[in-house]
């Protein structure tokens, strides 16, 4: 469990996954082109490709590769906490970190790192995943690849449904509800050639107290599932006892973790005032002071699973047995 600085600017952090075709490398160009004022670090785990237009390259050392925009790119060829502290010793004046993933990746192994190590953490802040979505493809994408298209899609802040141009309205509208039945957080932003209208994809923001409060309040305690994969929804107005809930949360996120893609939640623990927002990326986990309750509006917990066949009777029994007791004592 870590505990967020917020005293230092930081760096903020795009991550762009997706199946293989789906035009992440196409979306990776458009952005470096569309924001000509911000300076990039690029990080791309293909083996051996740069990512982005071969004619930027205008020299290359020590396993970066600098680029006529001022950008600079380097490929994911060790651990990346040491890729990205040797940016940090080389190169201390770029705007904004894009990591560009496989198309067999789990993003998630990629996030873990800025949720995990302390000194990632005090330079850059993740600001969101992005993942593309191949909208003439999406069923077969997801019958043919196991767990992989399906866990960069629960993964995502923002599900990037690209090549709407090659199906009709109706399948698209089809193509959305499947998209949200898998990750019901994720904002869908449909579009062709790479290009999305209406959004700013480089402060999504999706990892602010704000954002997932907001984000929270739109959820209702349904089930979403598509084939294996399921979200659980569920709310609470008793209040959670904290010592029970975070314990808990350890033992399953640390023990029982086999299936849990993410976890996110608005939390009311008892005798505090403000709102306690929880996430969680792989077997690491935040909790942070959130706004404070409006007067008018009774504290009530939300929370969403999304992963692997997740059991959702064991979660609700799981999740009961960390209320505060003496709520119910009072009714």
């Amino acid at each position: 469990m870590t505990t967020k600085d917020h005293t230092h600017a930081k760096t903020p952090v795009t991550i762009i996954t997706g199946f293989l075709g789906a035009g992440k490398t196409t979306l990776l160009n458009r952005l470096i082109a569309q924001h000509p004022q911000t300076k990039f670090a690029i990080i791309e785990n293909e083996f051996g490709k740069v990512p982005i237009d071969h004619e930027l390259v205008v020299g290359a050392g020590d396993g970066i590769f600098e680029l006529a925009n001022g950008c600079i790119c380097c490929t994911l060829n060790v651990e990346l906490g040491k890729v990205l502290r040797h940016l940090v010793d080389k190169f201390q004046d770029f705007d904004h970190l894009i990591i560009e993933t496989t198309g067999v990746a789990d993003p998630a192994g990629v996030a873990a790192a800025f949720v995990s190590d302390m000194k990632v953490q005090n330079r850059f802040e993740l600001d969101s995943t992005l993942c593309l979505v191949d909208a003439a493809h999406l069923e077969a994408t997801l019958a043919s690849n196991d767990d992989v298209a399906a866990q960069q899609i629960a993964f995502a802040d923002v599900l990037l449904l690209n090549k709407a141009d090659q199906v009709s309205e109706t399948q698209l509208s089809q193509i959305q509800q499947t998209a949200n039945q898998i990750n019901p957080y994720a904002q869908v932003v449909a579009g062709a050639f790479a290009q999305f209208e209406g959004i700013d994809l480089l402060t999504i923001k999706a990892h602010q107290t704000a954002t997932i409060e907001q984000k929270t309040q739109q959820i209702r305690p349904l089930l979403h599932h598509h084939a294996q994969l399921v979200s659980h929804s569920f709310s609470f107005d008793a209040p959670f006892d904290e010592d029970k809930f975070k314990m808990w949360i350890y033992q399953l996120l640390h023990v029982q973790s086999k299936g849990i893609y993410r976890i996110k939640g608005v939390l009311h623990f008892a005798n505090k005032e403000k709102k306690v927002v929880f996430q969680s990326v792989k077997n690491q986990f935040v909790f942070e002071e959130g706004s404070t309750w409006d007067e008018n509006q009774t504290p009530t917990s939300k929370i969403v699973f999304i992963g692997n066949s997740l059991n959702e009777k064991i979660l609700q029994r799981r999740l009961n047995s960390c209320l505060d007791k003496s709520y119910f004592a009072k009714i």
